[in-house]
């Protein structure tokens, strides 16, 4: 596995990020994070009383699985935030569009999205640009650092961090990227308070071996 900072992506994921049009400066803004294979997931949500509908989607999600997620698809451009029954549509969309991409549950997929506020997310554009970015998903650090890329939106800087452990003998890869800037009083629970955002972390921990993912 390709090296990052000085730290290795753990294994048993694959990354890649293009462009669906939804940013106005033509930008990379669809993200993708595959699992192997459904992957053990928690989550930490805002408790802000008006929430985007991806949120609504993957607290479903999650409890329908038991806490298992197998591909993370990211917009930047459009939060698909107060956008009613539409954004839902949009978000349940997305998901079914990656369940065909990648043979897994639509349950299984976890939907994300930031940017402008109250304006209807073209999920059109994301289904058309997913086996573009399907087709360049790769397990190397510039894969990685593709998703970094893709998801800011007035975030003047990727943001990602790395870690590695022994365990029981075995070398531990922790990665995290995140996105989050000028955000408003927001919180997340049950933590204390936090910047809204959209953070992602991931490790090959709890896998019975170093070739697949947790």
């Amino acid at each position: 596995m390709s090296d990052v900072s000085g730290f290795l992506i753990p294994a048993g994921f694959q990354f890649a990020a293009g462009k669906a049009g939804l940013k106005a400066s033509g930008r990379t803004d669809f993200a993708l994070i595959v699992a192997d294979e459904p992957a053990s997931a928690a989550a930490l949500f805002t408790a802000n009383k008006i929430t985007a509908a991806p949120l609504t989607v993957d607290k479903a999600h999650l409890a329908a699985t038991g806490g298992r997620v197998q591909v993370v698809a990211i917009n930047a451009g459009n939060a698909n935030c107060a956008a009613g029954q539409a954004g839902l549509d949009a978000a349940y969309a997305t998901c079914a569009a990656a369940a065909v991409e990648f043979g897994c549950r639509p349950e299984e997929v976890f939907p994300s999205s930031t940017g402008i506020i109250g304006v209807p997310l073209p999920v059109e554009k994301l289904v058309e640009a997913l086996p573009r970015v399907k087709a360049d998903l790769g397990a190397e650090s510039d894969h990685f650092q593709q998703v970094a890329r893709a998801i800011l939106t007035t975030d003047l800087v990727e943001k990602t961090a790395f870690a590695r452990l022994t365990v029981d003998g075995r070398e531990v890869r922790i990665a995290a990227v995140g996105k989050g800037s000028g955000m408003i009083h927001p919180r997340l629970v049950p933590a204390t308070p936090h910047a809204t955002m959209l953070v992602y972390i991931l490790t090959d921990c709890f896998t019975r071996d170093a070739e697949r993912g947790g």
